[in-house]
């Protein structure tokens, strides 16, 4: 779920973990593909749970950087 703590832009993971939205979309992208290979290598995940899981987390980029552009 999209969520914003003390005005950051957060996208936040299935297990907690908080990710601040990043403007360099390539180095927002590597930081969600590192966070979706930890949890395939912790709970073995196979490769759709990956990429379902690195898609929720996408999803949740593109909504909050939608929103923030409209609050300009």
């Amino acid at each position: 779920m999209v969520k914003s703590t003390h005005d950051l832009p957060i996208i936040r993971c299935t297990c907690g973990y908080e990710l601040l939205l990043l403007t360099d979309a390539q180095v927002m992208g590597q930081a969600i593909e590192n966070h979706v290979l930890e949890h395939k290598n912790k709970y073995g995940l196979t490769q759709k749970q990956t990429e379902s899981l690195e898609e929720y987390l996408i999803a949740q980029a593109f909504e909050l950087a939608e929103k923030k552009s409209k609050q300009r």
